[in-house]
């Protein structure tokens, strides 16, 4: 039996865990399904919020906050997908919530409730039993004559017409029912792909350390992975240890990090992926270890994958000497390569993906830094074809077995990173609850019943560097970066996810009196101080796009500056505070635009690309990065004339590891290991000195590097604690 609650146009399955509008499958997170069971399950009456915490959030400390976003978010998915209902969730407050539609519960199976519709159908037969020979019997059955077996004697028609449809009845129903169960379970199964669950969920090894892209032998009982060996601060080597029993083997010992292992379809080899400062490496080893053989020497990092006959490695490459982006095939045999993706515009190709049998490729194309989609391609190349449509990140997917659905891990819906499945035709993608806190890294056993995940658990906090020593000055269990300190260096501004999701707060310089002052619901970061030291500007991130914030720094309502569909991200003031800087792929790629600090019409800058913006002190320029890749620092006119790289500065590759200050700028040299060194690049000079030396690698995805004007202090953001473990989850 199958127990539903049905509200408007809305059903929701308690045993799939499963809520839908008009067939149509609304993805929630698990507490927001718990919300809403509760909600649904004492509609009419009010839920206080101590009740809902008490009973969604068992055992688990969060704070009311907490439960307004998943309340928020509910909201908005039920008003997307019927808005003619006025109001679903009433808010009392200071009380709680209260579910206002009608619900109706039903606790009978599909199959159920189609018999009881179809035996609303009368159906009769009027059979006339009439005089015949004396081995056949003649009757009439609709008005058609049939000559019968005689069977009984015959009586005259007036006596003995009559009715016998009631044993016609229920064969024809039955028969009418199944086949109607048939259809509709088959229609189903054709456009969804199947609910799967997760369980039994475990840590692969237990070892600690940072253990990253695992991949499973073809048998089954081996794991290949990048581990550092539970060094802290060590480079990644590759592993392979045996699933359950044995220690790890160690087939790479190098300076520098071996990522994205595979297994040769026949098991006998690994190809993976080199990293170098300035170039990646795919390289071939035995499984048992022994003498490399180079592949190729101008690899992206995002991974390989083999073609199920070992024929053909698929890697994703990205070279703007060539001008040269997309994916690629190389022959194993003759070192040839072919090109199977050539996105305009240099957007990245990455994470390709072989399909069981060989025919497609599934890989992540990447928009922007917020954007990412699933595609598919011939694996003889062609035009692509797009599978998700979410504008958010996406940062693995795998094959299932069954070659016609695609796992992949996103923040998609959420504020973390979760695991969703999605089928080729394109319906609306499936989450995967796992329980996981953040997970990568994707891998499906040969039988598909295991899939591997990478969990990682990163504390980043922000030190204060002076002269004579350094030191943490805003720390938390969570991540806290992107710092800025004020004109006047008497605060210090920063993104901090401690409350759940990421969120601007502000402290003292000293990094006392930190308070929360946005209070989003969504992704915010990126918070800089306006010249005069009253407002900060900042991004965040919803579930369809991206836009810009201005709010106080004594907080209150934030007021939104962009109205577009697409990601507008990373802003920056101008020096005289009349201007907002920000990156935005409304063109298609990314670029740097500007608007007016009171919103308005923006005009696009760059036609080459841009990321991390600063405003240089002569008001007439800006300095920015490209992005993740793409080394340099460059600088273009306000007006977009004369896009054009700081020649001092080509090399540098620290994409995000860098500020502008009056004098100069501030950046962090690229290392493969510690020390890491902070250099100062001085306008007027032209010359580089280092400024000082920290233990602790930059933040790849986050700003990290702010200084006070007078130079004296620097704020720094560093992971103080790194560590990812390889998970098992059994799915069915």
């Amino acid at each position: 039996m199958q127990e539903f609650y049905e509200f408007a146009s809305f059903r929701l399955d308690i045993k799939k865990r499963r809520l839908t509008c008009r067939d149509e499958i609304i993805p929630l997170t698990p507490k927001e399904f718990d919300v809403l069971f509760l909600l649904i399950k004492n509609a009419g009456r009010v839920v206080e919020k101590d009740e809902l915490l008490e009973t969604v959030w068992k055992d688990t400390f969060v704070e009311e906050g907490t439960l307004t976003r998943n309340i928020s978010w509910l909201r908005k998915k039920l008003a997307a997908h019927n808005s003619s209902v006025p109001k679903i969730i009433e808010t009392l407050p200071k009380r709680g919530y209260r579910f206002l539609p009608e619900v109706r519960k039903s606790g009978k199976t599909v199959l159920f409730i189609e018999e009881q519709t179809i035996q609303h159908i009368q159906i009769e037969e009027v059979v006339e039993i009439l005089p015949s020979s004396d081995d056949n019997e003649i009757s009439f059955v609709d008005g058609k004559i049939l000559e019968t077996p005689k069977l009984a004697k015959a009586l005259p028609i007036a006596q003995n017409a009559r009715r016998i449809s009631k044993f016609w009845i229920i064969p024809v129903l039955l028969i009418f029912v199944v086949l109607v169960f048939i259809a509709y379970s088959g229609y189903f199964s054709d456009n969804q792909p199947e609910m799967i669950m997760a369980s039994k969920i475990a840590p692969f090894s237990g070892l600690p350390g940072r253990e990253i892209t695992p991949a499973f032998s073809p048998d089954g009982k081996q794991l290949v992975y990048a581990w550092d060996g539970g060094i802290d601060g060590g480079n990644l080597d590759i592993y392979v240890k045996i699933i359950g029993a044995g220690e790890p083997v160690r087939l790479t010992e190098t300076e520098t990090d071996e990522i994205n292992p595979v297994f040769s379809p026949d098991g006998k080899s690994i190809a993976f992926v080199r990293n170098f400062a300035d170039h990646n490496e795919i390289i071939l080893i035995p499984a048992l270890g022994g003498a490399e053989r180079k592949i190729y020497d101008r690899a992206s990092f995002a991974g390989v994958s083999f073609s199920p006959d070992g024929k053909f490695i698929a890697h994703a490459n990205l070279d703007l000497s060539q001008k040269e982006a997309g994916l690629f095939l190389i022959n194993m045999e003759t070192g040839e390569k072919k090109s199977i993706t050539s996105p305009e515009n240099l957007i990245v190709d990455h994470t390709p993906r072989f399909s069981p049998d060989g025919k497609m490729i599934a890989f992540i194309r990447h928009f922007g830094s917020f954007s990412r989609e699933i595609f598919v391609v011939s694996a003889n190349g062609g035009e692509p074809r797009q599978i998700t449509s979410d504008n958010v990140r996406i940062y693995s997917l795998a094959w299932n077995i069954d070659g016609q659905t695609l796992f992949f891990t996103s923040y998609r819906n959420a504020d973390r990173i979760n695991l969703w499945q999605v089928s080729l035709s394109g319906k609306e993608p499936q989450m995967i609850p796992t329980g996981s806190k953040e997970m990568e890294d994707l891998a499906v056993s040969p039988d598909g019943k295991t899939i591997a995940f990478v969990e990682d658990t990163v504390d980043d906090n922000i030190w204060e560097i002076t002269e004579n020593r350094s030191h943490p000055i805003i720390r938390s269990i969570r991540g806290d970066h992107s710092q800025q300190f004020s004109p006047d260096g008497t605060k210090i501004v920063f993104a901090s996810d401690r409350t759940g999701n990421y969120e601007v707060w502000i402290a003292d310089a000293d990094g006392k009196n930190q308070r929360q002052l946005t209070d989003s619901g969504n992704s915010a970061g990126t918070p800089r101080f306006s010249p005069d030291g009253n407002f900060i500007v900042y991004d965040a991130q919803n579930a369809d796009a991206s836009d810009i914030y201005v709010v106080s720094i004594d907080g209150g309502a934030a007021k939104k500056l962009t109205e577009s569909s697409k990601t507008n991200f990373l802003p920056a003031w101008s020096a005289d505070g009349k201007t907002i800087f920000f990156v935005s792929n409304r063109s298609g790629v990314d670029q740097i635009w500007k608007m007016s600090a009171g919103g308005g019409e923006a005009v696009q800058i760059t036609k080459h690309g841009g990321f991390e913006i600063f405003a240089a002190p002569d008001n007439k320029t800006i300095i920015y990065s490209k992005g993740r890749g793409k080394p340099g620092i460059w600088s273009v006119g306000i007006n977009g004339e004369d896009e054009k790289p700081v020649p001092e500065l080509i090399h540098f590759s620290g994409w995000r590891s860098w500020t502008v200050a009056s004098s100069g700028i501030y950046y962090t040299a690229y290392s493969m290991q510690p020390p890491f060194v902070i250099k100062f690049f001085d306008f007027a000079t032209r010359q580089t000195k280092e400024i000082a030396r920290i233990d602790k690698s930059p933040l790849l995805y986050y700003s990290n590097l702010s200084v006070s004007e007078d130079g004296k202090k620097i704020l720094y953001a560093q992971q103080d604690q790194n560590s990812s473990t390889i998970m098992f989850a059994k799915l069915n």
